[in-house]
């Protein structure tokens, strides 16, 4: 594949889950999003006038660069992280269009569904950290100790790559593993190199090849200790909803751990939110709840692994408020179908129908 220069640092197929609803219907390439950055703090907030192309969304040019050794010609990683994203929208789409929580409680597979998103989690994280639209402070020095290990090890890894163990060294005609090759002979400075590998190790850990440095695995077991999913919120609305509603929003980081409560959140879509605990559970889900402002826009059944809730509208905006104070918190930056002038639509149809948007008034057991 060409260099590419502009190296996407976040999911397109992420974006157009939360599209702009006037770009709803347009084709995938042309589709839009609004991108507001607030600074609680006082800084001067950017809020929009105009929806952004999503394929000029979270682009970081140059981020993963380097010089070929033998041809001397600039390449990148985009291809891989390419890959990536394809396989990773098939995974998201089964929950997000198709409503197939079942598979959040089938872990005895190495590649279920659970694990395929913490893995997610924990690439766009790092990837996050490289995009220029997350105003995080600080995000440079978080990798920092992992990259500077790495470049003071950098020989032996270095080493290792040129020369796999056994249990490796056959699947050496893979494309991530033959891209590895291609940067440790890279004439490109050694922080690059570290950078680049960290990635590329992940990227194959996530698609279950002989791992080299267990990079992924290590971030993961650390931040997702006894994970637990508390919740599943689905707004009533479908997905190529364009009414006025309440919507969820995505950041840079896609999702959000709450310290204070352990309610942590991952938005998958402008519709649909995973809620889930850590370190707290002993043992992992044997059902799952699933609250939703119209169930009969569900694409499944409740059963005794899957129990479902009619809630009010209010209950969803909660949901929704703690997922946009968690993205401003995190990186000052969230991406929304709304522009602030929908917001302000929806709010005021609450104050003319209360009786439709604020019952029932505590979520109510439902079978469908």
């Amino acid at each position: 594949m060409k260099y590419t220069k502009n190296q996407h640092m976040l999911s397109q197929w992420i974006l157009r889950n939360f599209r702009s609803d006037d770009s709803v219907g347009y084709p995938k390439d042309k589709q839009r999003v609004w991108c507001h950055t607030v600074y609680p703090s006082g800084k001067e907030n950017e809020v929009r006038d105009l929806s952004l192309p999503i394929s000029s969304v979270g682009v970081n040019k140059n981020c993963f660069m380097l010089i070929d050794g033998e041809s001397g010609n600039k390449f990148d990683i985009e291809n891989e992280l390419s890959e990536y994203e394809l396989s990773t929208s098939i995974v998201f789409n089964e929950l997000v269009k198709k409503h197939k929580f079942q598979r959040l409680l089938d872990i005895n597979r190495r590649d279920n569904t659970l694990v395929s998103i913490l893995n997610f989690m924990v690439i766009q994280m790092v990837l996050g950290f490289y995009n220029p639209q997350n105003k995080m402070e600080g995000k440079d020095k978080i990798l920092s100790p992992m990259l500077d290990d790495m470049l003071i090890n950098y020989q032996r890894i270095e080493a290792i790559i040129k020369n796999p163990p056994s249990n490796v060294k056959s699947y050496y005609q893979q494309p991530l593993f033959q891209k590895m090759l291609k940067v440790v002979n890279s004439e490109s400075s050694k922080a690059e190199k570290c950078k680049t590998l960290f990635i590329l190790s992940m990227l194959a850990e996530a698609k279950f090849l002989p791992s080299l440095f267990g990079y992924l695995a290590v971030v993961r077991n650390s931040m997702f200790a006894k994970i637990y999913i508390s919740g599943i919120y689905h707004t009533g609305y479908d997905f190529d909803s364009i009414e006025k509603r309440p919507v969820f929003t995505v950041s840079p980081n896609t999702f959000i751990i709450n310290e204070n409560n352990n309610m942590n959140l991952l938005p998958l879509s402008h519709n649909l939110c995973l809620s889930f605990s850590l370190k707290e559970s002993e043992y992992y889900n044997d059902h799952l709840k699933i609250y939703s402002a119209d169930p009969s826009k569900l694409n499944c059944r409740s059963s005794k692994r899957k129990h479902i809730y009619k809630v009010s509208h209010d209950f969803i905006d909660n949901i929704t408020a703690w997922v946009c104070a968690g993205n401003i918190g995190h990186t000052n930056t969230m991406y929304t179908p709304h522009s602030l002038k929908d917001v302000e639509d929806y709010l005021n149809l609450q104050n003319e129908n209360e009786n439709f948007y604020y019952s029932p008034s505590v979520p109510e057991f439902v079978s469908i």
